[in-house]
């Protein structure tokens, strides 16, 4: 490989790692919010603008789309470049959920319903968020092979934890609707506000998926929708 490809390759992953750091970020303040039971300033959390962060990503995509047209990277170098063209997709949607959770979640929240309750639940929901994102973001610059098949695991057991948590949420919120309808409305919010939370666990074993397949090999197809 030609010391200018390599160089090329270097930029790209520096520029994703640097992306996936935001993601990050953005979760762990969400998560240092709702443990310190500041709903109401969850608004208060620096979101990167959205032009900012498009830019981002398609600067990092155009460097993709060059290093195809220009280079002839090795397998492995290929299925990373391959990869790394669709999690970059995966990172926007989940920084688009994580602004819609602090949008609404404040948002839904009257002062008639139990808080202390809702966060019981909403807490270890982001933790997992958090660890599914951190994990999956380490393996952009992870090579040994063992260190990723363990990252890879890390993240799909914690998206198995996100989603039976939220499936225990879900059925303790549609108690709450049946028990007191005048909160249905605000329940029914919460509860959409929470789905973003499953969401963004999901997206984050897509992106292991998609940087397992780039580090090891084997069908992008059967692992990625």
């Amino acid at each position: 490989m030609l010391p200018t490809e390599t160089e090329k390759l270097d930029h790209i992953l520096q520029d994703m790692i640097r992306l996936g750091d935001k993601t990050l970020k953005l979760n762990e303040e969400i998560l240092e919010k709702l443990e310190h039971g500041s709903i109401d300033n969850l608004t208060e959390i620096t979101v990167y603008p959205k032009k900012e962060w498009l830019q981002d990503i398609a600067k990092i995509d155009t460097q993709i789309i060059q290093a195809f047209a220009l280079y002839t990277p090795e397998a492995r170098d290929l299925r990373q470049l391959v990869a790394f063209l669709k999690v970059t997709n995966e990172l926007d949607r989940i920084v688009n959920s994580s602004r819609s959770f602090i949008r609404d979640f404040p948002y839904v929240l009257s002062k008639d319903i139990d808080k202390s309750f809702i966060l019981e639940y909403a807490i270890p929901l982001q933790k997992t968020c958090v660890i599914a994102v951190q994990n999956a973001v380490t393996l952009f610059a992870e090579d040994d092979k063992q260190a990723v098949t363990e990252l890879y695991k890390a993240v799909v057991v914690e998206e198995g934890k996100n989603d039976e948590l939220y499936k225990i949420i879900e059925k303790s919120l549609l108690k709450k609707i049946n028990d007191d309808i005048q909160l249905s409305n605000e329940y029914q919010g919460i509860m959409f506000a929470l789905r973003r939370l499953e969401k963004i666990a999901d997206r984050a074993l897509s992106i292991a998926y998609l940087m397992h397949f780039a580090k090891i090999g084997g069908e992008i197809n059967k692992m990625v929708n």
